[in-house]
């Protein structure tokens, strides 16, 4: 079976002896080394990207790792302190809304790549595959909000949510397919232009999430 371009870049991460904070070669070069396309590799790198395995700076390239936090010690503060839990309680404040603002701002081309991160995520067959395509989803939509403040803060949510003692589990596949259900359901609304619907699928989606978590 031949593998995906995603699994081709994984692999040269695997066997180039590359390690955090180094940097990956230009698009054209690692296309050219992967034997695919321009567009399948931003695709795979977008989510590595969500996935908080590599961070890309305008203009500066693409590096293995999470996006350094400069100049923000109360960001690592609060990821030092802050529990599985915590994160589920923070996401269900912010993430209905932002999902109501991009429903009024997602392209076409939005709103294709959630509905093809929800068939992902209905076909995952293990926690650490519905992982990738789970933070993808999110963070696909706050890039739709076209707001950097938003889009910077939900790089950083991922980045706590794959923290080893952060990171939320979804072990089951019964769980998997329920809440890949609720992703679809919230593209459906935002593909309706529905933007009450959509935060009020994100709310009940986050809620199910926060009920699976241990108390604080």
């Amino acid at each position: 079976m031949e593998k995906s371009p995603l699994d081709r870049l994984l692999d040269y991460v695997a066997q180039s002896g590359l390690k955090d904070g180094d940097a990956l070669p230009s698009e054209r070069k690692l296309a050219e080394a992967l034997g695919v396309s321009r567009r399948d590799l931003r695709a795979a790198l977008a989510s590595m990207e969500a996935a908080g395995r590599v961070w890309r700076g305008v203009g500066r390239g693409t590096y293995l790792g999470t996006r350094p936090l400069r100049f923000s010690a109360s960001l690592r503060s609060l990821r030092a302190g802050s529990s599985p839990a915590d994160i589920a309680e923070m996401r269900l404040v912010l993430e209905p809304a932002f999902v109501e603002l991009a429903t009024r701002k997602a392209s076409p081309d939005d709103l294709a790549e959630l509905e093809k991160c929800a068939r992902r995520n209905a076909t995952a067959n293990d926690d650490d595959e519905w992982q990738q395509w789970d933070h993808r989803f999110h963070l696909l939509i706050a890039q739709a909000t076209r707001n950097p403040a938003i889009i910077a803060l939900m790089e950083v949510v991922n980045g706590m949510r794959m923290k080893p003692n952060l990171r939320e589990k979804t072990a089951d596949q019964d769980t998997r397919r329920h809440f890949a259900h609720q992703h679809q359901a919230i593209v459906h609304a935002m593909a309706e232009r529905d933007g009450a619907t959509a935060a009020a699928r994100m709310r009940d989606h986050l809620l199910n999430v926060q009920w699976r978590m241990p108390a604080k």
